[in-house]
């Protein structure tokens, strides 16, 4: 990708919409491209946290783990969104790990750049407020389904979290492409991958939802917005 096409990517992002073709051109020369491979780490857990990044295209995982190695937190990054948001202004180093679910084309802004670049932006620090306040509330929502007695509900509680978090409109359906398991789905909901299975086996059976190659359609939205009302 030349750099000529920064300007171009940096209009996707809704941080940046309303600067001018200037202040944008102003800002690509420091801003950086990076590829990773599925697998790859983007930074560890304690790492400086001396990059913003700027998701272009593919999958990312967060995650954090106690000593003992019992997952603490896990979210998911997709195509233009902006990461991580955990810690700015305030922290030093990063409080989790990010790891390359497919394989990710990034920018990555530095900290201290990004950081005096919001702070001198009203609107700007706006929609990080915004954001910071969105991501509270996904997360206060999936603390919510843990508590959820049934195993089978907090299943469908979590389709319905992952699918407002990640699915994209494609018509009257929505896909989520983030490639994720049923071990994973298991973990955010905190039941076994057994129960993930029956319900999806269940949901196929019932026309709602299609399942091929990690790839979740889902063909009714709104069975899930009437259970999470």
């Amino acid at each position: 990708m030349q750099r000529r096409s920064i300007v171009k990517d940096l209009k996707q992002f809704e941080l940046f919409t309303d600067l001018t073709d200037k202040k944008l051109k102003s800002l690509a020369d420091l801003v950086y491209w990076r590829t990773y491979k599925k697998g790859q780490f983007l930074f560890l857990e304690g790492d400086s946290r001396e990059r913003i990044y700027l998701m272009l295209d593919g999958f990312v995982k967060l995650e954090r783990a106690n000593q003992s190695g019992n997952l603490l937190y896990e979210d998911y990054i997709k195509r233009f969104s902006i990461f991580p948001y955990c810690g700015m202004f305030t922290d030093k180093s990063y409080n989790y790990t990010a790891i390359a679910m497919t394989d990710v084309d990034v920018y990555y802004i530095p900290t201290s750049i990004f950081e005096d670049m919001v702070k001198s932006n009203h609107k700007q620090l706006m929609y990080v407020v915004q954001e910071l306040s969105s991501i509270l509330k996904l997360n206060e929502r999936r603390v919510q389904n843990i508590t959820i007695p049934n195993a089978q509900d907090r299943v469908i509680q979590t389709l319905s979290y992952l699918m407002d978090d990640l699915g994209e409109e494609a018509g009257e359906e929505i896909l989520i492409s983030c490639p994720l398991t049923t071990i994973e789905i298991s973990k955010i909901s905190g039941t076994s991958r057994e129960t993930v299975s029956g319900v999806l086996k269940q949901l196929k059976n019932d026309c709602i939802v299609t399942v091929l190659d990690k790839k979740i359609t889902i063909h009714d939205p709104a069975y899930f917005e009437e259970i999470s009302m």
